[in-house]
């Protein structure tokens, strides 16, 4: 009898944990193995009559979740895009992506997305024309087959923060801001970003702070500068804030009138 109990327990137990969402993938569709066509209309603008130079393929997810591609085997110039099924042909697949391959844009797009359940999406191999831009077109008339994993997981990269006011500082700025979700994961830690005038570098506070406001250091008083943020949590980094700017400034000197400093100087020496 113990025992018969004791193997019903058991059978309970792994049953209930084998269903159990554990912290990173819930689900994976694929591999999915995509034939883009590059030909003289290689590019990524999807028009009314095909989708030049790109490839698509319909996958419905089975369970609620943060969606991204992983394991992506691309050409020498292609990415991998994630849309809702009906998007507008007319736009480029870019604007109109839930998810974009994070080696495009460097964090200015979306490199995951929550997913629904039984909805409808495309995952898309899309040519990149050579010029590093997802807009680019050039002729080419080879063909070059992809394969990738659609994967879920049950939390997923930050929102990025919103209303982003600076007040400067000696040196830098106090920054408020309203953070965004933290979509299943807490926010561990902010970034802030300054344009090189190719690309957007980040640091990450140090020591960490994940609570508006936050304070930021080290720059040069009197030089304007324009930053954005981002959030961090355990999966990595949100996309990038909107641009906020300011100008750190140097403590005002405090003049003191001549006759008030002989005054305080000759009180002092008649109490000694």
């Amino acid at each position: 009898m113990k025992r018969s109990v004791f193997l019903l327990l058991l059978s309970l137990f792994v049953s209930f944990n084998s269903s159990v969402i554990k912290a990173a993938e819930i689900v994976s569709v694929g591999p999915i193995t995509l034939t883009p066509t590059y030909d003289v209309a290689g590019c990524a603008l999807a028009t009314s009559n095909g989708y030049a130079g790109t490839d698509k393929q319909l996958f419905i997810p089975s369970v609620d979740g943060y969606y991204s591609v992983k394991d992506y085997t691309p050409g020498a110039s292609s990415e991998w895009l994630i849309t809702v099924e009906a998007f507008d042909p007319n736009q480029t697949l870019v604007s109109q992506a839930l998810a974009v391959d994070p080696g495009y844009g460097g964090g200015l797009y979306p490199a995951q997305s929550s997913l629904t359940a039984g909805d409808r999406y495309y995952a898309w191999a899309v040519y990149s024309g050579g010029y590093g831009s997802v807009s680019g077109c050039q002729a080419d008339g080879a063909t070059e087959t992809v394969s990738f994993l659609i994967v879920g997981e049950d939390s997923g990269l930050p929102s990025p923060p919103t209303g982003i006011s600076a007040t400067p500082t000696n040196g830098g700025a106090t920054v408020s801001f309203t953070p965004g979700s933290a979509n299943g994961s807490a926010i561990t830690n902010y970034e802030y970003g300054t344009f090189n005038g190719d690309e957007w570098s980040f640091t990450a506070l140090s020591p960490a702070d994940s609570s508006s406001p936050i304070s930021i250091t080290g720059l040069s008083n009197g030089v304007s500068v324009t930053m954005k943020l981002r959030a961090v949590n355990a999966n990595g980094t949100s996309t990038y804030s909107a641009d906020f700017s300011f100008t750190p400034q140097a403590p005002a000197s405090v003049e003191v009138d001549p006759g008030v400093l002989w005054f305080i100087m000759r009180e002092r020496e008649e109490s000694e």
